[in-house]
Formats: structure tokens, C-alpha cells, sequence
């Protein structure tokens, strides 16, 4: 598929989007299990999905995960732009 043909399928499929809007939540955080709150939105219905870890880990104690492995905290390398 050359490019022409891809933003001919873009633009198609923005058009839909136009004729046939979703009712979602804009502007509005969902709090919650980020893998169970995707499962409950209509397909094709987001471009992009920005999953940020949770900060603060290295406090109050150890951090374990459900097998009893532990998570390490957040450190400057992870956290550099």
C-alpha cells in the first residue's frame, strides 16, 4: 500500500468517524484497570494510548508483585527524557 492509498484510507475512515460519532467519555480520566477500561471502549475509537508507570514505589517499603517478585522503584534512568 503506497502512501497516497494509506491517506486515502485515513481519510475514509476520519469520515466515518464524523458520520458515525461514539459517545465517549472526552477529556475525562479513566481510573481503573488500563487493560479492562480498553476492553470496554468500541473498537477503532482511539489513536493512541499513553501508560505511565505508578511513581512513588520506592516508598513505604518493598513493592511485591502478585508471584512475590519484587518491583524496582522508579530511578533517574527510567525516568530521563
Amino acid at each position: 500500500m503506497g502512501v497516497l492509498e494509506t491517506t486515502k484510507t485515513r481519510v475514509a475512515r476520519a469520515k466515518t468517524a464524523v458520520e458515525t460519532p461514539i459517545d465517549l467519555p472526552l477529556g475525562q480520566i479513566l481510573n481503573g484497570d488500563c487493560v479492562e477500561a480498553m476492553r470496554s471502549l468500541p473498537d477503532n475509537s482511539i489513536d493512541c494510548v499513553f501508560a505511565d508507570p505508578p511513581y512513588n514505589l520506592q516508598l513505604g517499603g518493598d513493592l511485591n508483585r502478585p508471584d512475590g517478585s519484587q518491583v524496582d522503584a522508579v530511578t533517574d534512568h527510567w525516568d530521563q527524557f
